[in-house]
């Protein structure tokens, strides 16, 4: 049986086959390359359509490749048409670096290059390569400008390209902005972490397919075709956005991570806990003052319970005369009503220093005498009164520092910025940073393109911004907060239904920037306070008559010596009243702190001394010339020892020269009579307390041979207490509680009342040189 079959459609002919089959097969293929030459036709129309709806952009980055450390780079020599909803229509290009814009020159480090890093706002999404802040910023300025900034980048990708471009080009400047959308959460979590790239796209790793199925034409087909976008655009919109090979859905976004509230909260919390701190320092300090009065008081009830103990040991014989001799001051009156009139009321500094010791000694009788007896009343009252004097000096120590400007909290980014500073100071590059902040940040508005209802109030969040730059510059980094900058370009400073900023934001970013980049840094004011180990100048009441250093040859100088603390006070004052006094000066030693004063009525000389360090000061009288030299020799026990004397030198080689105290000391001198009534006088004959007999005098008037002070702050002083001696006088001897306010700019230092201007390196001294002040710098000499 033959077989009839008909042969097979998709069979192809054969020679021997009958020719209707060839016709069919012929008629099949022709069918099937019909249909594909229209699904291609359709494909390439529908190609063309979308991308003509598009023209050519797509609104995200498309030329991204992979990068082991950074998760992703930019395609070197790659470039797109770029669009953002409704925004203008721009181009991006990508040099051969692998960053947007033009090729970037040889490296020059004497250029003045600069580098700007940062995410996405520094790339300048929505603007042409030449409108980027970075493009104005070159010029506003005239430098060279690299913009390095890199979509889905955070901090530590800022700090990865800072150490490689740092070592590559050496430039003289590098600005990194900080975005407040999500930098600040994005501190400690990878690019590498965050990013993966996905046929050209950056993707959330999340969302990226464990694997794909790679064919030719794969990597156009996914990132540029338009028709492909759409639709897997429509898919994700429908939430449905699932492909082949990925089991999860596609986000083309970077949203933010984290949330403003816990570091707005956190940021209120410690300038909380500062203005708390402020608060309890400034309620100590007005404690303080008040126990300071109290402490005064007291220690006049004690001295006066002593005295009356002194009086009835003494079986009444050390009466007011002799107390009041005994615990003066030089030139205090002392009312002596049995005095005959010859006798003078008035006593000399050292009849009152003999008196002092004199009463030291009684009531070491009495505390030896009382102790014999088993009573301990006297000594009370002495250790009382040593504790008294030791709170009023830590009091005054107290009062003096006052209340400490406490530093402003610093900001999530104070170990980062301090890498960043640390990494630019190897390479000889300033840092400058940028705080960003977002749209709805710089004006309320800009909620309205969001069509949000129920606005949060973001002026709060505006304090993140504020501690970062002050936490910059407390660093000594140059820093900007962009806020104001984009304020006054609203409105029109950010896109439409996008946190970017437009061409309009970027070129006022890039004015304020440029502005500031030309402007030094505020000077960081030193701290206030003193180092370690020293201490403000004992005040007036605090040196105490009775002790005094031995100094070889001052009594023959006519000169007494104390040490309180560190501090050492010298005063030569007349023994005849022929002697005359013409000059003093400290040739060796000493510090701003030192005073050195000249009157008609003596030489004063109050210095801190440092272990080790000599003091020299010369002093010249019409007749003769001395020096009193302070030496360290060492000692059996291998410490230096405190070694002072008076040395005479020969005045034929030194003749001193005739002069007379400056109009500031005598205005001083005129103050100090004034507060403390002293006198000097001719004497014939000490104080006789055994037959109860003040020394005869002679001649007596107004003297100054116990001031003292610094006669250069006698102008600043007069300014700032005018009409008040006592308060001159204080101002004048360095006291701290009387300290005349700075001018901007300046601070005291070095336990002065003199007003030192700050200094840093980039302020640097008009005149002298910069001196090291706690954590700071000032200008001295």
């Amino acid at each position: 049986m033959s077989d009839t079959s008909e042969p097979k459609l998709d069979d192809p002919p054969t020679a021997s086959g009958p020719a209707p089959r060839k016709r069919k097969w012929l008629r099949r293929t022709l069918i099937a390359s019909q249909i594909v030459l229209g699904l291609g036709l359709g494909l390439v129309g529908a190609e063309y359509g979308f991308a003509q709806r598009d023209e050519g952009a797509f609104p995200h980055v498309n030329f991204y490749v992979a990068d082991p450390e950074l998760g992703v780079r930019l395609e070197p020599g790659a470039s797109m048409k770029f669009r953002l909803r409704e925004n203008p229509l721009t181009t991006i290009h990508v040099n051969a670096q692998g960053y947007r814009g033009d090729d970037w020159p040889a490296a020059s480090p004497g250029s003045g290059e600069i580098i700007v890093l940062g995410d996405s706002q520094v790339f300048g999404l929505g603007v042409e390569d030449g409108e980027t802040f970075s493009a104005k910023l070159a010029e506003a300025t005239g430098r060279p400008v690299l913009n390095a900034g890199v979509p889905t980048y955070g901090p530590p990708e800022y700090l990865f390209l800072a150490r490689e471009l740092l070592a590559e080009r050496k430039p003289k400047t590098l600005v990194v902005t900080l975005n407040y959308l999500n930098d600040p959460f994005e501190l400690d979590r990878l690019n590498a972490n965050r990013h993966t790239v996905w046929d050209g796209w950056a993707v959330r790793i999340e969302h990226a397919p464990a694997h794909v199925r790679e064919f030719p034409g794969r990597k156009w087909l996914y990132s540029q075709s338009h028709a492909v976008y759409a639709f897997r655009r429509w898919q994700h919109e429908r939430g449905k956005a699932e492909l082949p090979e990925a089991g999860e859905s596609v986000d083309f976004g970077t949203p933010t991570e984290g949330g403003f509230e816990d570091l707005v909260v956190e940021s209120q919390q410690a300038h909380a806990a500062i203005t708390t701190e402020q608060v309890q320092a400034e309620q100590a300090l007005a404690k303080s003052r008040e126990r300071m009065t109290a402490v005064e008081r007291e220690l006049a009830d004690k001295r006066d319970n002593l005295d009356n103990l002194l009086y009835e040991a003494s079986g009444f014989e050390f009466d007011d005369f002799k107390q009041d001799v005994a615990r003066g001051r030089p030139g205090d009156i002392v009312e002596e009503e049995y005095a005959e009139e010859s006798r003078s009321v008035v006593l000399t500094a050292a009849l009152i220093r003999q008196a002092a010791r004199e009463r030291d000694k009684v009531v070491a009788k009495l505390l030896k005498d009382q102790d014999k007896r088993g009573k301990t009343v006297a000594k009370d009252l002495v250790e009382a009164q040593k504790t008294l004097a030791a709170e009023r000096k830590q009091l005054r120590e107290q009062i003096a520092l006052g209340v400490p400007l406490l530093p402003p909290p610093t900001s999530v980014f104070d170990s980062y910025l301090r890498e960043l500073q640390a990494l630019c100071a190897e390479h000889g590059t300033e840092l400058v940073v940028i705080a960003l902040p977002v749209d709805v940040q710089v004006d309320p508005s800009e909620w309205d393109k969001y069509e949000v209802e129920d606005r949060p109030d973001m002026s709060e969040s505006l304090i993140l911004l504020t501690d970062l730059v002050a936490n910059a510059e407390l660093l000594g980094v140059r820093a900007l907060d962009a806020t104001a900058a984009l304020r006054s370009a609203e409105p029109g400073a950010f896109l439409d239904h996008d946190i970017h900023m437009t061409p309009k934001g970027h070129a006022a970013l890039a004015e304020t920037l440029a502005e500031r980049l030309s402007a030094p840094l505020p000077i960081q004011l030193p701290g206030s306070g003193l180092p370690e180990g020293r201490s403000f100048v004992p005040a007036y009441a605090e040196w105490n008559p009775a002790d005094e250093v031995m100094v070889s040859g001052s009594t023959k100088a006519g000169c007494i010596t104390q040490i309180d603390r560190e501090w050492l006070e010298v005063r030569c004052g007349r023994k005849t009243k022929r002697d005359q006094f013409t000059s003093i000066e400290l040739i060796e030693g000493g510090t701003p702190a030192s005073m050195v004063m000249h009157s008609a009525d003596g030489f004063s000389l109050v210095t801190p001394l440092t272990v080790g360090e000599n003091v020299t000061a010369r002093m010249q009288w019409k007749q003769q010339v001395r020096e009193l030299q302070i030496r360290w020799p060492v000692g059996a026990d291998g410490q230096p020892k405190f070694a002072g004397s008076f040395v005479t030198l020969d005045p034929a080689l030194d003749p001193p020269a005739l002069a007379t105290p400056s109009a500031a000391a005598n205005r001083l001198c005129t103050c100090h009579q004034e507060v403390t009534h002293e006198q000097w006088c001719e004497q014939a004959g000490g104080v006789d307390y055994e037959n109860y007999e003040a020394p005869y005098v002679a001649g007596c008037r107004p003297a100054c041979t116990e001031l003292w002070g610094d006669p250069a702050l006698v102008e600043t002083c007069d300014k700032a207490f005018a009409g008040d001696c006592a308060k001159l006088l204080a101002c004048v001897q360095n006291d701290p509680l009387f300290a005349p306010p700075c001018p901007a700019g300046s601070v005291h230092a070095f336990a002065s009342n003199a007003c030192f201007v700050a200094c840093d390196p980039a302020h640097p001294c008009a005149k002298g040189t910069c001196t090291p002040w706690q954590s700071g710098g000032v200008c001295q000499g």
